[in-house]
């Protein structure tokens, strides 16, 4: 195609809701919410409506864990947890007016988390954290003044978050014995885009 892709440079802040889920209930979890802040270049073929963002994303958020110790005591801990994200989406972006349009996109999301790997609570539970996790976003939005755009997506993981270990009453056997779990982190996102350029 003779056409050439234009650049649009700008920054990327927004809030997101959080929840991490374990591969059996042997604890729950509660939404937390964080933020995320960064820059962002979005690449688009004129005419065509089709393009790509990446940002570049310092990310800080919330995990709270519950859980029940052979007592039925409930323990509740929760950690500040800090992140670099890097999404990038295909658009495909649709001109309504001259000063407002629609856009539909989705893509791959890699995070390295910054923090310490393991989050342990003396006897009850010990969580470790993967420092490299990949995911996926969907979502849709809206583009007002060729400037700004606002956009809700859903994030779901493509591997695990890190493992989960905790103390359970084991029926059959009759003894207190380790419970090995997965756990991922699903969240919602609520960005808005500002571009220098047009």
């Amino acid at each position: 195609m003779s056409a050439s892709a234009q650049l649009r440079y700008g920054l990327d802040l927004g809030l997101e809701v959080s929840r991490l889920r374990f591969s059996k209930s042997v604890a729950d979890a509660r939404n937390r919410a964080g933020f995320f802040l960064g820059p962002k270049i979005h690449a688009k073929i004129p005419k065509l409506g089709l393009g790509a963002d990446i940002a570049l994303r310092y990310a800080q958020k919330s995990a709270a864990i519950e859980v029940y110790n052979t007592l039925e005591t409930e323990i509740y801990e929760k950690e500040q947890m800090h992140y670099i994200e890097v999404p990038l989406n295909v658009r495909w972006d649709i001109s309504i007016l001259k000063a407002f349009g629609i856009f539909v996109a989705t893509g791959p999301q890699w995070d390295w988390y910054l923090g310490p790997s393991t989050w342990e609570s003396t006897e009850l539970f010990k969580a470790t954290f993967n420092h490299h996790t990949l995911g996926w976003n969907v979502g849709t939005g809206i583009m007002l003044f060729k400037r700004l755009n606002l956009s809700v997506s859903y994030h779901f993981p493509l591997t695990d978050q890190g493992s989960f270990v905790t103390r359970v009453y084991n029926t059959v056997a009759k003894q207190v014995e380790d419970a090995k779990v997965d756990m991922n982190s699903h969240s919602w996102q609520i960005s808005l885009s500002f571009f220098f350029n047009k």
